[in-house]
């Protein structure tokens, strides 16, 4: 799922995972104020505002218009 994304939108989506049990990971969570868990889901517009954070498993189809909504049509 997650690579048929990026070939899709990757030259209009930035996609990244964050690793919780590393101290880079951790910081970042801490920094944006994000729920600890996972899996969890995030998504950014392209002013840096959250527009959809979650936990837990995210359908395909979900994940797809979720990236859909922020990518400028």
């Amino acid at each position: 799922m997650w690579a048929d994304l990026e070939e899709e939108y990757g030259d209009q989506v930035e996609f990244f995972s964050v690793d919780r049990e590393t101290e880079e990971g951790r910081e970042f969570i801490r920094d944006h104020g994000l729920p600890i868990g996972q899996p969890g889901f995030v998504v950014y517009d392209a002013t840096g505002e959250i527009t959809y954070a979650a936990l837990g498993p995210t359908r395909a189809e979900g994940v797809r218009e979720l990236v859909e909504s922020v990518v400028p049509q």
